[in-house]
């Protein structure tokens, strides 16, 4: 396709499934911008075509993908052409067209409605190890064209929606509380005395002189 007159714009989102309404909407306003009646069959085939892709990729890729790219290019005004791009180097396959699988039929009806409006579908691997699968469907835009005015270059990052931060108390480990020991006075240790034996006092005797007998028989 050799396209004079191009527009485009990129979108980054998280992968995660909360992100993937917001990144349909945003391709969904870009179209608009740029003049594609928001009733037109490649606009109503291309909400459902972003939906499938993304929730594929956030389903099946989100492991090796922080972030999903998507391309949004509108060539001549007659050609739109979405790019989503993962880092996951499996290529997505339709379903084996078993009506009661949980799995594949999204795909399986994203191929039959490209078909059916004439468009072309394509995977290309990239430089990162991952993919790209590309979407071209033909489209017309409003009022011959005169809101195209291409080229027309921007990258954008889809808002995300975050949590109004709350100031939270930080958390106190309770405190177990101790049983202190009540002090108890202790004696002060007294060395154990030895008994003494105690001396019976003994009299002493006044020495008496001794007597001197006298034999009176001699006398």
């Amino acid at each position: 396709m050799n396209a004079q007159r191009r527009s485009t714009r990129s979108l980054h989102i998280p992968a995660r499934p909360e992100q993937v309404p917001l990144a349909r909407r945003a391709v969904l306003d870009t179209l608009r911008g740029w003049g594609v009646p928001a009733h037109s069959e490649a606009v109503q085939a291309i909400r459902l075509i972003a939906s499938e892709l993304l929730t594929n990729v956030v389903l099946h890729a989100a492991a090796a993908t922080e972030q999903v790219g998507v391309v949004l290019e509108l060539c001549d005004g007659v050609w739109i052409r979405m790019g989503v791009h993962d880092g996951h180097p499996e290529c997505p396959a339709p379903g084996d067209g078993d009506t009661e699988a949980t799995h594949g039929r999204g795909l399986q009806i994203v191929h039959a409605l490209i078909e059916e409006l004439h468009g072309v579908v394509l995977t290309e691997r990239t430089d990162d190890g991952g993919k790209t699968v590309w979407v071209e469907l033909p489209c017309r835009v409003e009022d011959g064209g005169d809101r195209y005015g291409g080229p027309d270059t921007a990258d954008s990052r889809v808002p995300v929606e975050r949590p109004v931060l709350v100031e939270r108390p930080v958390p106190v480990e309770p405190r177990v509380p101790v049983e202190r020991p009540v002090p108890v006075e202790r004696p002060v240790p007294v060395e154990p005395r030895v008994p003494v034996e105690r001396r019976v006092p003994v009299e002493r005797r006044v020495p008496v002189e001794p007597r001197v007998w006298i034999d009176v028989a001699r006398l």
